[in-house]
């Protein structure tokens, strides 16, 4: 595994849209790299939908506002920081010369960046990757801070922030270690989040959350909350990724998507946007990296939802689509490593 493999999703907490459908055929230099667009049919869905009109909240380590294969795609709001909310501030407190300037949610780290890529990067501008749903709007909501950490009551501030905002779909790749979360969920330290993720379920948003990274049977927190959608990850064979969460409670609406192999092969992990500047390892160019985890799985989850989000679905009708229209794998029928299955994106948007 190289050493950005779990990324985000396994620790932390502790603590312009498309005119109209692309064609199959873009200009996007990577897309052939990208195998989780190909394993989700995301080209095929394309001629129905590309997204258009969708929102989708990443609520992470913000997002690179000014990525070229991202940049038309992003609504930026200043107040969008929950880690550092008065923004940057200059001068000295004592002789009242601070000021503070709140400046949006800038990514300060790259997992935001390349959870938003695999979402809605650009399709068709000649550059880099395409998202799962290139014509959908990406709204950054910064929880996270540079070294990917983050608190309840930050997570639980961005989703309400999100839900106000008007997002259809609320995407988390993140969440606190298998048996951490469970036990500030008994002690009530996860009340906030849990209770956010109500109200931003009855203002219509869909709430998609990454199962952990610690090849645990549980939906590790707050995957484990109810009503949302817990998203474990698989490699270019179809096999759960070894490092892959699973639902042996076979309670929750659990599918897989894409997250990459996490082994010693760049091309087996997925390929997105990153933060420009930054140190990569698999990289091909300035601002894109290779990285696996079910927080790569998700995203491709939460493209899926936002193409149905353009075709009008309500929130529960997403969830009831992603599950129904799902590849099954593994064992005939829902099973608790593949739940119901890998999303398919030309099944949702031609079948619900």
């Amino acid at each position: 595994m190289h050493r950005k493999t779990l990324a985000v999703a396994s620790a932390l907490l502790v603590l312009v849209a498309a005119a109209g459908p692309a064609t199959a055929a873009t200009t996007d230099p990577y897309l052939a790299d990208q195998w989780g667009l190909a394993k989700v049919q995301a080209e095929q869905a394309w001629t129905t939908t590309t997204g258009t009109g969708a929102l989708v909240a990443v609520l992470d380590s913000g997002v690179d506002l000014g990525h070229p294969d991202l940049d038309a795609n992003i609504v930026n709001n200043a107040d969008a920081d929950f880690v550092e909310p008065q923004g940057t501030c200059t001068g000295n407190k004592k002789n009242g010369g601070r000021v503070c300037t709140q400046d949006g949610a800038q990514d300060a780290n790259g997992h935001g960046t390349h959870v938003a890529g695999i979402i809605a990067a650009e399709a068709n501008n000649g550059t880099g990757v395409a998202g799962v749903a290139p014509g959908a709007k990406i709204l950054p909501v910064r929880v996270l801070d540079a070294d990917g950490s983050g608190t309840a009551d930050q997570l639980a501030d961005g989703v309400r922030y999100a839900a106000d905002k008007g997002a259809d779909v609320i995407n988390l790749s993140l969440g606190w270690l298998t048996g951490q979360g469970e036990v500030l969920n008994i002690i009530g330290a996860l009340d906030p989040v849990y209770a956010a993720f109500e109200y931003a379920r009855t203002r219509g948003a869909v709430i998609i959350v990454a199962a952990g990274n610690d090849t645990g049977p549980l939906c590790a927190e707050p995957a484990a909350a109810p009503n949302v959608v817990c998203v474990g990850a698989t490699d270019p064979d179809d096999l759960r990724s070894y490092y892959s969460n699973g639902d042996t409670t076979m309670t929750k609406n659990f599918v897989v998507a894409p997250g990459g192999r996490g082994g010693l092969f760049c091309d087996e992990d997925i390929l997105s946007t990153y933060l420009r500047g930054a140190d990569t390892f698999c990289g091909p160019a300035n601002g894109y990296e290779a990285i696996a985890g079910t927080s790569m799985a998700t995203p491709h989850v939460s493209g899926v939802a936002a193409l149905l989000a353009s075709q009008g679905l309500t929130n529960t009708q997403i969830v009831g689509c992603l599950l129904s229209s799902s590849d099954d794998l593994g064992i005939p029928g829902s099973d608790p490593i593949f739940g119901a299955g890998r999303v398919n994106a030309a099944n949702a948007v031609t079948s619900c």
